[in-house]
């Protein structure tokens, strides 16, 4: 094995070459060496620094990787943000305390693991045995006796990632280099399942099924992401939806009063609590959110629901309320809340949007917006209001001579950051489908409208725009 130290520390450099060899390792020390200088003459594997490298870590070892053969990588350092970008760059990390016996074994380990870094048809042809100009049928066929603990190594960093299918995938069936077991398991590629969700799905067993994972993502017939790649499904945008909104109410509900947690004021009665449950219930509730692969967001699905299950315990209690109730006063000038309100506000801001609701109708745009902004004022954070106060804006200074396009895509980043996190409030959902419109997507409008009929069927608007809509 020839390894070499690329960094400057000259401390830790030339200790770490004389442990090195006094191990039986070829090591050489050198500060001015480059990919580009040993790329004729690759070293097994190259020590990079990975504290000295900063936020160019991911960079460095890709070029490092760009050589053919491509060496080992090590990453010396010791900070948290080194290890989280040595991870992110594949990377393997040693603290520069470790003694040379542990430094050598690291070595040994990446010199073997040296081809399973990234997922390139390089590396794939390398760790194969092929040669260079080897064909993506000729690595299909030969991964399928590959050492499975090889496949593992390479897509260890992607556990919690989407596996997606590309058209790379039809020219290999096309082209008969698929056996139907494999074609079978690529179904499950949708890019709704994370790998480990794909290596478990059958009919392969699970070595055969990360094989092929393996060849396939070097091959790029498949892509792997922390998130699914796109909303161009059903599937797909209903998972990446239900993904921001879990990490946006864990957010928001930190240190949340069960008013909150529900979205209602302190004076909802019995049958509103019901129903915002049954509501909650239809984004949030262990049906809807085990019927997905939620991937690395999947422990905030349960904590999520079980705030619902409490609030709604003592909620519905009145003894229990009415301790919780004075437990919230006791804390009142620490708490931090958009719902646990006194009457009037609430009162006030449900009167203002009904008459904001009354301007639009009568086109009376500046006044909708005065009203609207009298609600959210009143009551802030309220999903109805802050979207139909995006809407109302909107239409003012589209009306004053603002650009429409750019108008509407602000609003609508607006209308669907008040929205996100919450439970689905249909009338929200409506000014957040007409911002779409205006903003040209006419399926993320007929998404939000589908959504908002889910919970109020029989809403006039909502079932007039999707006819307009073709929904």
């Amino acid at each position: 094995m020839r390894v070499l130290l690329a960094f400057t520390d000259v401390g830790l450099g030339i200790p770490l070459q004389e442990a090195l060899e006094g191990l039986g390792r070829d090591t050489r020390w050198d500060p001015a060496a480059t990919p580009q200088l040993v790329c004729a003459d690759p070293p097994d594997v190259v020590v990079i620094d990975g504290d000295g490298a900063g936020a160019g870590l991911a960079a460095l070892a890709d070029t490092w990787r760009a050589i053919d053969p491509a060496p080992g990588l090590i990453a010396i350092g010791m900070t948290a943000d080194t290890a989280n970008r040595a991870a992110a760059a594949h990377v393997m990390l040693v603290p520069p305390t470790a003694t040379p016996a542990a430094l050598a074994l690291s070595l040994d380990e990446a010199a073997r693991l040296r081809f399973t870094a990234a997922l390139t048809p390089g590396l794939a042809r390398r760790a194969l045995g092929l040669r260079p100009d080897a064909s993506a049928i000729e690595l299909l066929a030969a991964s399928r006796t590959l050492d499975v603990e090889l496949a593992k190594a390479a897509l260890r960093w992607y556990a919690q990632h989407y596996v997606t299918a590309t058209a790379v995938v039809d020219q290999l069936r096309d082209a008969r280099a698929m056996i139907p077991p494999e074609i079978e398991h690529a179904a499950h590629m949708t890019g709704t399942l994370t790998l480990q969700s794909v290596v478990r799905a059958g009919p392969l067993d699970a070595p055969a099924a990360a094989r092929l994972v393996w060849v396939m993502g070097s091959l790029g017939a498949v892509t792997l992401g922390p998130e699914p790649p796109d909303l161009a499904t059903g599937p797909r945008r209903a998972l990446t939806e239900l993904r921001a909104h879990l990490r946006a109410r864990t957010r928001r509900l930190a240190n949340a009063t069960f008013y909150d947690v529900l979205e209602i004021t302190p004076f909802a009665e019995v049958e509103d609590i019901e129903l915002a449950c049954q509501i909650l219930a239809w984004r949030y509730g262990p049906d809807r959110t085990a019927a997905v692969d939620l991937g690395d967001v999947a422990a905030l699905a349960a904590p999520a629901w079980d705030q619902v299950v409490r609030a709604h315990k003592v909620l519905t209690d009145i003894a229990a309320r009415g301790r919780y109730n004075d437990w919230l006063r006791q804390r009142w000038s620490q708490l931090e809340t958009q719902w646990a309100v006194d009457g009037a506000g609430a009162t006030t801001a449900a009167e203002a949007y009904v008459r904001a609701q009354q301007a639009l109708t009568a086109g009376d745009v500046h006044r909708a917006l005065s009203e609207m902004a009298s609600a959210a004022r009143n009551q802030p954070g309220h999903p109805e209001y802050e979207a139909g106060l995006a809407w109302a804006r909107y239409r003012v200074e589209v009306a004053g001579g603002k650009d429409q396009a750019e108008t509407a895509r602000r609003e609508r980043t607006v209308a669907e950051r008040a929205t996100c996190g919450m439970r689905p409030w249909p009338r929200a959902l409506l000014a957040l489908a007409l911002l779409c419109v205006a903003d040209r997507d006419p399926e993320s409008a007929r998404w939000y409208l589908r959504e908002a009929l889910e919970i109020d069927p029989n809403s006039p608007a909502a079932r007039q725009l999707m006819s307009r809509l073709g929904g």
